[in-house]
């Protein structure tokens, strides 16, 4: 009997998302000696990361909320399976993607190898969700761009990518993947948008729109802003045919002072 030195198992999820992140060059030479199984890939890679990051946003959202404003259970709970669907949706595309593109940058076409790729390299992302536990923490999430870098080294040992084609081949890819996570996150927010109780009130302004506001915001600190005269100025504005608005008017609407001692000396436009 013959053994393959090369047929290694993959590591548990953990040390395989420790490893990626503090060591990726080290783990993606590991990664590119396994075998592809796609379904478990993703069933016991990029389903639970995809679950974790859903699970603290629906916490961040529907139980501690933002500004006061929370999504209801049913209607958080249905915007988190549609996360992890969507995420799921991403990584696939970024394989394929991948792949498609390998043989303009003289890389091998490898679809399992392209599904480890994008599973592996999108660790960063996932594992950044967890910051939206707490709204005031979401900001924080941008941690996930990490997941450019994961992908920038993977490439040439995951798609045998020549040196010189390297930056041409991820530049393109992202920008491919770029152009179809706007359309995937239109679809996910209009399906979001048909969800009772899920997307916070809005305003519309225009003569189709609702009664026009009135009212004014007393800010913290001191001041005031005219909600009735916001939104005659954006309806002036979106009534175009070169109609100016006198600078003087907007700035009549800034607070004259702000939380922590900060006072309106002067404005100029």
């Amino acid at each position: 009997m013959t053994i393959d030195p090369t047929n290694t198992a993959a590591p548990n999820i953990v040390e395989r998302a420790k490893n990626i992140l503090l060591q990726p060059q080290k783990e993606w030479d590991q990664i590119a000696t396994e075998p592809a199984d796609v379904n478990q890939i993703y069933v016991g890679y990029v389903l639970p990361l995809a679950a974790l990051s859903a699970i603290c946003s629906f916490i961040g959202m529907s139980l501690i909320g933002v500004m006061g404003f929370k999504i209801g259970l049913a209607p958080g709970l249905i915007g988190a399976v549609i996360q992890v669907v969507m995420a799921l949706v991403g990584v696939f595309t970024l394989a394929f993607v991948t792949n498609m593109l390998a043989p303009n940058f003289g890389s091998q076409q490898d679809i399992g190898q392209a599904h480890k790729l994008a599973a592996y390299s999108s660790t960063a992302g996932f594992l950044a969700g967890v910051f939206t536990i707490l709204p005031a923490l979401a900001i924080l999430a941008i941690v996930g761009l990490y997941s450019f870098v994961l992908l920038f080294i993977g490439l040439p040992r995951m798609m045998k990518t020549p040196q010189d084609k390297r930056v041409g081949y991820f530049v393109t890819i992202i920008i491919v993947c770029i152009v179809v996570a706007i359309v995937l996150s239109v679809v996910m927010g209009a399906v979001r948008g048909m969800i009772p109780g899920y997307a916070p009130p809005t305003y519309t302004f225009g003569q189709n729109g609702p009664s026009p506001a009135e009212g004014h915001v007393t800010l913290p600190g001191g001041g005031a802003v005219d909600i009735g005269e916001l939104q005659r100025q954006a309806e002036a504005l979106q009534g175009g045919g070169g109609t100016t608005i006198d600078p003087a008017l907007v700035q009549a609407q800034l607070p004259q002072s702000l939380p922590g001692g900060f006072a309106l000396t002067s404005s100029s436009s």
